[in-house]
């Protein structure tokens, strides 16, 4: 469930690193079940997602619309790895880095893959649970740079 790789500091409390890998595990589940609501109940209802080539979408019901379009594509896939899991001293946030690729159809029908990697920030609940407050991912293809 969690990957080998992951770097933990050794003064995070363990059980907030240890929910955050959880977590991230039940997402990667549900983006591959392409299970939408699963998916978009880890955000907070104000959280925001940067997705590569789209203004922001701000707040849960706006992030589940524009991942609708995507869960509905038969050729659409999500998967990513974890790579680090940092808490803050404070223990009321934390955020996760690693890789991503995603599998869709662009707007003329052709089949795309891409890789790159995320930043995910996560904020704790008065109840200790976590979400997601902000998500963001890029891509590893090269950049575009004005001639």
């Amino acid at each position: 469930m969690i990957s080998s790789h992951i770097v933990v500091k050794m003064n995070e409390p363990e059980r907030d690193v240890k929910s955050i890998c959880e977590l991230e595990y039940k997402a990667r589940e549900a983006a591959k079940a392409k299970d939408l609501d699963r998916y978009v109940s880890f955000y907070a209802d104000d959280a925001v997602l940067l997705w590569p080539g789209t203004p922001m979408i701000i707040g849960r019901a706006a992030i589940r619309k524009f991942m609708r379009v995507f869960f509905s594509m038969p050729e659409f896939s999500l998967s990513f790895e974890t790579a680090r899991v940092e808490v803050s001293p404070s223990g009321d946030f934390a955020y996760t880095c690693g890789t991503n690729k995603v599998t869709l159809v662009d707007l003329n029908g052709k089949r795309m893959k891409d890789s790159g990697k995320y930043l995910t920030v996560y904020r704790k609940q008065s109840d200790g649970t976590w979400k997601v407050v902000a998500d963001m991912g890029n891509s590893d293809l090269p950049a575009l740079v004005p001639a």
